[in-house]
Order: C-alpha cells, then sequence, then structure tokens
C-alpha cells in the first residue's frame, strides 16, 4: 500500500528509529571487550552508517527540519524486517515523544507545572496535542474519558504490510499522554490503512 500523501515528516521521528536500534543493538555490558567491537560491526544499529544518519536527522530536528516521507517509509520498512521489531517500533515512540515534549513551549511546561489537579491535566493534554499534531502528525481528541488518536497519511501505514510500523506512533502518542497527563493506560490501535482503513486510528481502552 503506498502513501496517499508525500508530506514530509519531522525529522525526531527517524532520529528516534535509529536510537532505538542502536540501543537494540549495542552489545550487552557483559559481552567481553574483545568482542564488542567485532559485534558493534556486524549490527545495523552500531554500524558507522546509523551513527552518520543519526547525527544528520539530529542536525535536522534541531532545526525543526522534516524529511521526505519516502525515506522515512523505508526505514520503517527496514526495521519491519527485524525479528524484534516490536520492540524497536515502542522503543522508537518513547523516544520519539521525548523529543517532542522537549520541543514545548518551556512557558507553558513551567505554566502546567504549577497548575493544580483537574486544570493540570486539561492544560497538559493541550500540550500533548500540540506536540502529537507537530511532530507526529497525529490529531488527539477526547471523547468523553476515551482518547481518541487520529492520522491519514503516516508513512508507517505503507511501510509494513500489517500496519505493525504504526506501533511507533501509538508509543509515542501514549508516552506523551503519559508525559503531559494523568493518563496511565494504553492505545488501541483500532484501525489502520495499512489494513484499508480511510485512515490510522487509536484509542485508549477505558479512562484516560
Amino acid at each position: 500500500m503506498e502513501t496517499s500523501s508525500a508530506q514530509p515528516v519531522h525529522a525526531i521521528i527517524p532520529l528516534a528509529l535509529l536510537e532505538a536500534m542502536r540501543q537494540l543493538d549495542a552489545p550487552a555490558p557483559e559481552t567481553p571487550t574483545e568482542y564488542q567491537a567485532e559485534l558493534s560491526t556486524k549490527r545495523l544499529g552500531t554500524s558507522g552508517t546509523v551513527a552518520a544518519q543519526i547525527e544528520r536527522f539530529e542536525a535536522l530536528a534541531r532545526r525543526n527540519a522534516r524529511v521526505d516521507a519516502a525515506e522515512v517509509a523505508g526505514l520503517l520498512r527496514l526495521a519491519g524486517r527485524r525479528g524484534d521489531a516490536s520492540l524497536v517500533f515502542a522503543n522508537a515512540g518513547r523516544r520519539a515523544a521525548e523529543h517532542a515534549a522537549a520541543r514545548a513551549s518551556r512557558v507553558r511546561r513551567l505554566v502546567w507545572r504549577m497548575l493544580p489537579g483537574f486544570a493540570r491535566d486539561r492544560v497538559g493534554f493541550r500540550l500533548a496535542r500540540r506536540a502529537a499534531e507537530s511532530t507526529l502528525g497525529v490529531t488527539l481528541s477526547r471523547e468523553g474519558p476515551r482518547v481518541i488518536a487520529v492520522a491519514r497519511d503516516l508513512p508507517s501505514a505503507s511501510a509494513t504490510p500489517d500496519g505493525s510500523a504504526c506501533g511507533l506512533y501509538g508509543s509515542a502518542v501514549a508516552a506523551l499522554l503519559r508525559t503531559f497527563t494523568e493518563f496511565d493506560g494504553a492505545l488501541m490501535h483500532a484501525g489502520c490503512r495499512a489494513q484499508g482503513a480511510p485512515e490510522c486510528h487509536w484509542q485508549s481502552a477505558g479512562k484516560s
């Protein structure tokens, strides 16, 4: 399935993906020193190519720049072929959320931290919504106690036939909600463009 839009993707997404691959491919601390260099050269995440790409995406992210959607879809497709793909996407989502949250206005974050109770959660949801829209391309809303997340043109929908790459975005949105609100649950991927739905759709299982 091809992406229906050529909308570029924030550099935070490929950056987080490669950072996750690098962490998961790093030799375990107990690995003997004489084998660590050899393992690093054999694993994609710790290769010089990935290191160079991480530097590139870091520079782009600092400039709030975007990357061609086809390039990001290719990286997601590459990650999707791994045996630990679900771990890569989940890890990358959390990293993307950390990067996105760090970009939120310092003034808004300061005001948010000073607010009590319900007001803090309400303002926090607005912060999460802004970050999700500007960085992830995902629209957040609330329907009563339920959180709804919707996206129409994510590169993940064309990267893996089963939509597994969309796990990156689900993980990122959930992490943003946990960062800024009292949300402590998970988001279910209720609909996916990779499987014929008109849009990717997530929703919380219960009370947010």
